[in-house]
Formats: structure tokens, C-alpha cells, sequence
């Protein structure tokens, strides 16, 4: 063999050679190509069944939030009391059927999403400021505050309320906005206003009573001696006109007194400025009577 044939066989081989070390290689490329890809996908599977466990959480945890928002629902309107929501923006968020039908007359979604402001039809100008100014007032101090207004309800009536309020924050302590609850105090009020009158009654019959039982005696007696008097002073006509119209306010006194024994009720009326005087005859059951004899 020439020397040209040897170098063919050798170029051959050593081409064959690097062909094979190639395909080795390519081999070992491929291998590790399936290993990563095999490797991505277990990730992929690993990922996806991650996010399948907290698809399935989020929705345990979103079916668990909307329960408690159902049930804190049914607590707020079976309490009796009024209870409503505002943002900081003072903005109606929520409320319960009492406050929404029997204070303001209207349903939730006409309320939330509004401020008091807006609501002018149920809650007056005056009131809504007066409103605005305490929850102001309650987030300015981040802190439980209360105050007294009167509220004109859906019955037409103008009741006597206290304001509970106190602050909704987050977790770092920033105030979102207000919660309020409302007590109906006009029955105690009008309860407080019975009493105060029913004491400042009795304290009255118990005066009347003192003062009739001390002029009695003595209005007889001036009475008796003014009549022996006029008896004995008949010749002068100038006289007997003087007792006459003593013995005409002697009469008048007893009518005072008689009026003083029937007091029923509490009556004043204003004496001297800003002072204030019972009314004898307003408050005497007697006065009322003769009235009523007058009139029939």
C-alpha cells in the first residue's frame, strides 16, 4: 500500500473516531437534556399541585371569612340596638335592620355608600354636622367617645339617643373609621322628667299644705272680728266700705288657699326675668273645675 492509501485509512479512522466521540458526547448532552427536563417537570407538577393546595385553601379560608361575615351579619341585627359603620371618610359601610328601618326609614343599600350628608330627607343638615363634628372628634382622639342628640325617626318622632362610638383600626393601629352603637334613652329621659316633676309636686303640696293649715285660723278670726266690726260701725258708710272690701280680700285668700289644696300637678310661670313661679291656678285641680261649672 502506498503511502497516499495509509494516510486515507488514517484520515478515516480518525474521522470515524471523532464521529463516535461526538455522538458520545451528543449522548451524554441528550442524557442530561432528559434529566433537567424530567427534573422541570417534576418542578411544574410540584408547582401545580402547590398552587391546586392553595387554590383549595384560599377557598377554604374565603367560604370560612364569608360564614363569619353571615353570622357577625345575624348578631348585629338581632341586637335591638342601632348599630351602623363609617369609614374615615365618614361614609355609611354597614349597618343593621334596626338602625336602617326604624331610625332612618330606608333599606341598607340605600344607606351604605353615603354619608349622613346625603341622606338629607332623613337626617337634617344641623344633625348630620353634629354627627360629622363627634366622629371627627372620636378619630381626632383615636380613642371611645359618646355624646346625647335627638334623632327624627321613621315613626315621625324625634328621639332622645346616645352615641356610642369607637374607633375600627388595622393592625398597625390606624384608625379606618368608626363604629356606633345608638340607646334609645327617651323613654328614660321622659321617666327622669316624671319623677324630677313628681318630686318638685309633693315638695309643693307639702309647702300648700303648711301655708293653708297657718292662714286658716287666722283668716277666720280677721274675718269674725271685721264682721263684729262692721255690726257695730253701721252709722258710717265710709267705714263699712273699707270692711267691706277687706272682708271682699279675705274671700279672695280663701279661694287662694282653697286653690293651694288642690294642686294636682306641676305648673310654673315666669316671674321677675328668667325666675320661675308655680302657676296656683294652672296647677289646681279646683281652678280646673270651676272652669269646666263655667263652661257647661
Amino acid at each position: 500500500m502506498t503511502s497516499y492509501e495509509w494516510f486515507i485509512i488514517i484520515l478515516f479512522i480518525g474521522f470515524v473516531g471523532l464521529t463516535i466521540h461526538g455522538l458520545r458526547q451528543n449522548n451524554q448532552r441528550m442524557v442530561k437534556l432528559q434529566k433537567a427536563l424530567q427534573a422541570a417537570r417534576l418542578e411544574i407538577h410540584q408547582l401545580e399541585e402547590n398552587h391546586s393546595q392553595k387554590e383549595v385553601q384560599r377557598e377554604k379560608t374565603e367560604e370560612k371569612l364569608r360564614s363569619y361575615l353571615q353570622q357577625l351579619d345575624v348578631l348585629i341585627n338581632t341586637i335591638s340596638n342601632p348599630i351602623y359603620f363609617k369609614d374615615e371618610q365618614g361614609i355609611f359601610q354597614g349597618c343593621n335592620q334596626v338602625f336602617a328601618r326604624q331610625v332612618l326609614g330606608l333599606t341598607r343599600d340605600r344607606i351604605i355608600g353615603n354619608r349622613a350628608q346625603d341622606l338629607p330627607e332623613q337626617i337634617p343638615p344641623d344633625l348630620a354636622a353634629l354627627y360629622h363634628h363627634q366622629e371627627m372628634v372620636m378619630l381626632g382622639n383615636a380613642d371611645f367617645h359618646a355624646f346625647e342628640a335627638q334623632v327624627q325617626c321613621a315613626d315621625g318622632n324625634r328621639h332622645d339617643f346616645l352615641f356610642s362610638l369607637a374607633p375600627i383600626q388595622n393592625q398597625k393601629g390606624t384608625t379606618l373609621g368608626t363604629v356606633a352603637v345608638l340607646s334609645d334613652l327617651t323613654d328614660k329621659n321622659k321617666a327622669t322628667q316624671d319623677r324630677l316633676l313628681k318630686e318638685k309636686l309633693e315638695s309643693v303640696l307639702e309647702t300648700a299644705g303648711g301655708v293653708c293649715h297657718e292662714f286658716n285660723q287666722p283668716l277666720q278670726a280677721l274675718s269674725g272680728h271685721l264682721e263684729i266690726l262692721a255690726v257695730k260701725m253701721k252709722t258710717s258708710s265710709e267705714a263699712m266700705d273699707h270692711i267691706e272690701k277687706a272682708l271682699g280680700q279675705i274671700e279672695r285668700m280663701r279661694t287662694i288657699t282653697d286653690e293651694l289644696q288642690g294642686i294636682t300637678r306641676y305648673e310654673t310661670s315666669a316671674y321677675a326675668g328668667n325666675t320661675k313661679i308655680i302657676d296656683i291656678h294652672k296647677s289646681s285641680q279646683q281652678t280646673v273645675s270651676k272652669e269646666e261649672v263655667r263652661s257647661n
